[in-house]
């Protein structure tokens, strides 16, 4: 007998009939609608393929919830034709919470009526969103800032994730509404411009907004640091010498700062290029070390030394 699937069924269950966003393996990506909901699980109704065993990420969408619930981790315990029983293996505590209140909301309005849900209306997140945002950078950031306000916490999973989708690069014309934000705006438009720029690491297209932001809070040190972070993300680097060049090309591409008539700036890319000679002179030297420790002791294997245990003789 399935534990796990008992205990499932001796939670309070609803029915309930909710839009849901799935993703798995290639076979499973797509939609469904949630069944029978409890805090540890729900059956799920889709066309996807499904067998025991199959982990699922959900996006569920619950009326009167602007973002969809999130349950990171759906393990299928059962499958019946289009249906399963998943139980909830991995989910965040501010979406456990959300559970547990829309449990709470559920249960009660079924103890008044005992009616059963019918399909809903999803949130935007599920309407189309996201095509409508990749053509008007201006009125994405405006959502996104108005999210951003809501749930700083939450933010990079919700909003952010939802405008990474719709500009999964910074385009010149997203680059260009975030510097006009900055310019325009205080401490939380520009706390917003730099948790946006965390789905750009590395990238030189953000320069300019880095740069108004350098311009902008030249003091503060959390925001600097967080700048000096988005120019210093390599991403995937190849060769041995790969990092020590990706940050080579890093202090190369300040030297266009160089020529901002803002001083902040200006400074801040002379001393930021300081700071890169070191650290690439130290990964060229960390390299230099562990491919002379490699060829040392390639040459002891092939001379037959041994440097390892040896009895004393009585």
């Amino acid at each position: 007998m399935n534990l796990k699937v008992e205990d499932q069924r001796a939670t309070p269950r609803v029915a309930v009939r909710f839009r849901a966003m799935v993703s798995g393996s290639a076979q499973s990506e797509g939609t469904g609608i949630i069944l029978d909901l409890s805090r540890s699980g729900c059956r799920l109704e889709s066309p996807l393929f499904m067998s025991p065993g199959l982990s699922l990420e959900l996006r569920i969408a619950v009326p009167g919830m602007e973002w969809a619930l999130m349950i990171d981790g759906a393990d299928v315990q059962w499958v019946n034709e289009e249906t399963a029983g998943l139980a909830f293996v991995r989910i965040r505590e501010t979406e456990q919470q959300q559970l547990d209140d829309v449990m709470t909301t559920r249960l009660a309005r079924k103890s008044e009526d005992g009616d059963e849900e019918q399909v809903e209306v999803a949130p935007f997140e599920f309407q189309g969103l996201e095509p409508v945002l990749s053509k008007d950078p201006r009125l994405a950031i405006s959502k996104g800032l108005a999210w951003f306000a809501q749930d700083r916490a939450e933010f990079r999973f919700r909003g952010g994730s939802l405008l990474n989708r719709a500009f999964p690069t910074c385009t010149p014309e997203f680059a260009a509404a975030l510097v006009e934000l900055v310019k325009a705006g205080g401490d939380m438009e520009a706390e917003f411009s730099l948790a946006i720029l965390q789905n750009y690491l590395g990238s030189t297209a953000t320069d300019g907004v880095l740069r108004e932001i350098v311009s902008r809070f030249p003091h503060d040190d959390r925001k600097m640091g967080e700048v000096r972070t988005s120019i210093n993300s390599t991403g995937l680097v190849t060769g041995e010498f790969g990092l020590a060049e990706a940050w080579r090309i890093k202090k190369e591409s300040l030297t266009r700062w160089l020529i901002d008539e803002r001083q902040p700036v200006k400074a801040f890319a002379e001393q930021h290029m300081a700071e890169l000679d070191p650290m690439i002179v130290s990964e060229r030297r960390r390299v230099e070390a562990e491919k002379e420790l490699r060829e040392r002791s390639r040459h002891e294997e092939e001379s037959g030394h041994d440097h390892g245990y040896r009895a004393k003789p009585f």
